[in-house]
C-alpha cells in the first residue's frame, strides 16, 4: 500500500520522525519514502533538514537534497546533497560542504563522516580554521576524538602569529 498526504505531513516510524510542509509519501510494501518542502528528519540526537527527502525507512537510508543540513549536539553539516546511512552511522555530503564542530570549521567539495568513530574525510578544495589556525589542502582527515587534522596533497597552514608553514 502507498500512503500519501499533502500539507503539514508527519510520519513517525520507530525512533524516526519526518515532517514536511507540502507532501509525504510512504510505500509500506518496501519502506520507500518521499517528502517535499521544508522537510525535517529527527533521529537519535540529530535533526536534519532539506527541501526534499527520499530514502528507505526500513533500510535506514535517507537522501537530503537542496539546503540540506544535519545538526548534532555540538556539530553542524550542510551541503547540496547529504546521504545518511543511519545503521552504519555514516554521512556522505557533496557540493558546497560546510562542517562546524566546536572551535573548528571547514569547507570542501565532498565529505565522509563516521559519526560513531568521530572521524571525517574531506575531499576537494578543503579550507578551514581551528583556534585561529587557517589551513587549505586537496583533502584532509579529521579525528574529532584526538583533535588531529591531517592535510593531504598541496597544503598550506597559516598560524595566528602570521607565521606561514607549508605542509605536504
Amino acid at each position: 500500500r502507498v500512503f500519501s498526504a499533502k500539507g503539514n505531513v508527519e510520519l513517525i516510524y520507530d525512533e524516526i520522525r519526518v515532517t514536511a510542509r507540502l507532501e509525504g509519501i510512504y510505500h509500506s510494501y518496501n519502506g520507500e519514502i518521499e517528502f517535499r518542502d521544508n522537510v525535517e528528519l529527527f533521529f537519535s540526537d540529530y535533526n536534519a533538514r532539506a527541501d526534499e527527502l527520499t530514502g528507505n525507512i526500513e533500510e535506514e537510508f535517507y537522501q537530503l537534497k537542496g539546503n540540506a543540513g544535519i545538526k548534532g549536539e555540538d556539530s553542524y553539516i550542510e551541503a547540496d546533497l547529504i546521504e545518511l546511512y543511519q545503521s552504519e552511522q555514516r554521512v556522505e555530503a557533496e557540493g558546497s560542504v560546510y562542517l562546524e564542530y566546536q572551535d573548528f570549521w571547514a569547507e570542501s567539495d565532498q565529505a565522509l563522516f563516521y559519526l560513531e568513530r568521530e572521524f571525517v574525510e574531506l575531499k576537494g578544495n578543503v579550507k578551514g580554521e581551528r583556534n585561529g589556525e587557517k589551513f587549505s589542502s586537496d583533502s584532509a582527515e579529521i579525528n574529532q576524538k584526538t583533535e588531529e587534522i591531517k592535510l593531504i596533497g598541496q597544503a598550506e597552514l597559516s598560524l595566528p602569529a602570521e607565521e606561514d608553514q607549508d605542509d605536504n
